[in-house]
């Protein structure tokens, strides 16, 4: 925890304490005069930079509560801030306290309004703290701090009246429900132990008509009062207050209690009676802030200071990670190359010791890797006429009287050579498309030796179905041309006619064909 300066101001004395390591390492008390204030610069000098949170006893007090509209944002900033000038006109050390909503059908917001009157008191004390560069976390009330008590000592009563014996008084403070409504500090001789008991109950008297003028709680009301004994010399009081007021349930907190429930060592409780307010605001700061916002400028300075300070050595802890992280990750890697290292040379000798026990290759290992690059790439370019076979299908599909006597495939820069087939030639019909395959690139073509049955010595159906069968080839996209080459009947109009009529076509003849089928070469 951070280091801190707690100091309690009072009329009379003023308490210091240095707060460090969650506890208090060291209280002094100085005088609220010029020669205390001279033995506190002289403290201060001695102290780093940390910064300063003060408390208040004083009698210049006063408490509000009131009940406002409910707003938001700076609506509802602007409502408080004017309310708390309509109260307190002559300080500047004022403070809200939002308590919560109104249970009614409006839900109003209520507020706790706090003000120290008289801010002189601690005028000279804040320069002395400020002229060492010391920040102001913040000014309270001593009753607001006084609250935290009821949480360590556990204190469950409904109506509290919180009692304890100060260096400027006798301090009264009223809890209702652990929330705080009322306090007040006498001044008045009650240090001889002839005077004490009836001091005490006579304030508490007091204290007890003021709160049922205040409509606070009823004379008829259950109330329990709490004796903060630090030195354990208060069990007469608390005796006779029980014995005087039969319908006051009176308890008291002796020093060994207040030891241990707050952790506070005996010397601490016999330094100052403000050493137990003070090791609560170590603690914990309660939320009604007395400190203008001018003189928190300071403060918000060195929480943004330590805010950087905190960014710094967080980045600085990712680096050095980061960098740890980065320093094993090398060590591991370069332990691996080695062991890597390691086993290439061993699997290396293995191999060696291995390899001379090979028979002689019959070729150097050169010539077995050419080998295996040609017959690779002979597999890449490696055709088949499964294509011309499938175009074949389907036509063959659609003309079933074309029988297919005899196939020959070629796959080269030309394509098949076709054999004179003498006066018998037939030429291409009109629809033939004349395709160009480009020169020096490699193509399919096929020529097909077939038949039409049955024949019966119609040719002209004959010649039909034959060029039938050739368009439905052209009719494929991956055709680029097919070229009857060979009729079973030469019409060719400038031979002459010869043979006998008086043959029967249906005792002999054939209707034979020859088609050339060129494929579209593949890009």
């Amino acid at each position: 925890m951070a280091d801190k300066l707690l100091i309690g101001v009072s009329a009379p004395v003023v308490t210091a304490a240095h707060w460090r390591g969650g506890r208090i390492a060291e209280c002094l008390t100085f005088a609220n005069d010029e020669g205390g204030q001279a033995d506190f610069k002289e403290y201060l000098a001695r102290l780093v930079d940390m910064p300063a949170y003060i408390t208040v006893d004083a009698v210049e007090e006063d408490y509000r509560f009131e009940t406002l509209p409910h707003a938001f944002g700076s609506d509802r900033a602007e409502m408080v801030s004017r309310k708390l000038k309509q109260h307190y006109r002559n300080t500047q050390y004022m403070a809200a306290t939002p308590l919560g909503r109104d249970p009614g059908k409006r839900r109003d917001d209520r507020y706790l309004f706090s003000a120290l009157t008289n801010s002189e008191l601690i005028a000279d004390w804040l320069q002395a703290v400020t002229a060492r560069g010391m920040p102001i976390a913040g000014i309270y009330l001593l009753p607001m701090v006084s609250a935290e008590l009821l949480g360590r000592l556990d204190v469950k009563a409904t109506n509290l009246l919180l009692v304890a014996q100060h260096a400027t008084g006798l301090r009264l403070t009223f809890f209702r429900d652990r929330q705080f409504r009322l306090s007040r500090l006498t001044r008045g001789d009650g240090g001889r132990p002839e005077n004490r008991t009836r001091y005490f109950i006579e304030e508490i008297s007091n204290t007890r008509l003021y709160l049922h003028a205040l409509r606070t709680m009823t004379l008829d009301e259950h109330l329990a009062v709490l004796l903060i004994d630090r030195g354990d010399e208060l069990q007469e009081e608390a005796a006779g207050i029980a014995r005087d007021n039969p319908s006051l349930e009176c308890a008291r907190i002796g020093r060994g209690e207040l030891s241990s429930r707050l952790g506070l060592d005996n010397a601490l409780l016999d330094a100052s009676p403000y050493s137990i307010y003070l090791h609560l605001l170590g603690l914990k700061t309660p939320p009604s802030n007395l400190a203008p916002a001018s003189a928190m400028v300071g403060y918000r300075r060195y929480q943004a200071r330590r805010a950087i300070y905190a960014g710094c050595g967080a980045l600085a802890a990712a680096a050095a990670v980061w960098t740890g992280t980065n320093l094993y990750n090398t060590v591991k890697l370069n332990w691996d190359r080695e062991d890597a290292a390691r086993q290439t040379g061993v699997l290396a000798a293995q191999y060696q010791e291995i390899t001379r026990q090979f028979p002689q290759a019959p070729t150097s290992a050169e010539n077995l890797k050419k080998t295996v690059e040609i017959s690779q790439q002979l597999q890449a370019t490696a055709h088949s006429p499964q294509k011309v076979m499938a175009l074949l299908g389907r036509a063959l599909d659609r003309s079933p009287a074309i029988i297919i006597r005899e196939l020959t495939w070629k796959y080269g820069i030309a394509e098949i050579p076709v054999e004179g087939s003498g006066g018998r030639q037939a030429t291409p019909p009109d629809r033939t498309p004349v395709t160009s395959v480009p020169v020096g690139q490699r193509k399919e073509s096929a020529l097909i030796d077939g038949e039409v049955r049955p024949f019966r010595g119609d040719y002209r159906s004959a010649i039909d179905t034959i060029n039938g069968f050739a368009d439905r080839l052209r009719d494929e996209p991956e055709v680029a041309e097919a070229r009857v080459v060979k009729l079973p009947l030469n019409v060719s109009p400038s031979l002459s006619l010869s043979g006998n009529t008086l043959d029967n076509p249906e005792q002999g003849g054939t209707a034979e064909f020859k088609l050339l089928l060129v494929l579209t070469p593949a890009r």
